[in-house]
């Protein structure tokens, strides 16, 4: 019994050896966060141009019921003026003929309007280019900047297809000015007919057509 004993605790020791042993307790995660996710910050929308909030202050051209006409040999120009617009005869010469257009200004904005039994210009520091006119007709613009007394002026020169006399307007102003009177020019040009004289004749001054 004595021997037996020795033989029961070694047997319990080398089962507590085998036994496996004890898991550690977990430690419990700690519950995740959600991470904030950052809202970008919304842009702000650029401000309006004032140019773009301003409202077109210019008033629509007005039109008259007024024209008037130049003659050539074969053909005639005529084209309508706009509100407070007047017009004079100009210069007279065989060959040429020409009416001019007075912008009601102070500023002595005035279009000279131009028959030629023949045509030419020097092509030395002039910008040509075709364009069309407000009335759907084609014709070809010519300009020439030159530096006066008073400045910058421009030599604007419109050349209309021959037809087949050949017309043309003139003006000679600095560029804000053209700009400045561009509305009215295009209202009037959109107006401008050419016409085929029913039984062609001499050539005749400028007539008023009121």
């Amino acid at each position: 019994m004595k021997k037996l004993i020795p033989l029961l605790l070694a047997l319990l020791l080398l089962s507590a050896c085998a036994a496996p042993a004890p898991e550690p307790e977990s430690t419990p995660a700690a519950p995740e966060t959600a991470q904030e996710t950052e809202t970008p910050s919304e842009t702000p929308a650029p401000e309006e141009d004032e140019t773009m909030k301003q409202e077109a202050t210019d008033s629509p051209v007005v039109m008259t019921d007024n024209s008037v006409t130049l003659d050539g040999l074969d053909s005639y120009l005529r084209l309508w003026l706009a509100e407070g617009w007047t017009w004079t005869e100009g210069e007279q010469r065989e060959g040429q003929k020409s009416l001019v257009l007075h912008a009601p200004t102070d500023d002595d904005f005035s279009i000279r309007v131009c028959w030629w039994d023949v045509f030419g210009m020097c092509g030395t520091g002039v910008d040509f280019r075709e364009i069309e006119l407000p009335n759907g007709m084609k014709a070809t613009l010519a300009t020439e900047t030159s530096r006066e007394e008073n400045g910058e002026v421009v030599w604007w020169t419109l050349i209309l297809p021959a037809s087949p006399d050949q017309f043309t307007l003139h003006i000679s102003a600095p560029q804000s000015l053209i700009d400045e009177h561009q509305a009215e020019l295009d209202a009037m040009l959109g107006s401008l007919q050419i016409g085929v004289l029913a039984h062609p004749t001499k050539v005749e001054p400028p007539r008023s057509d009121i």
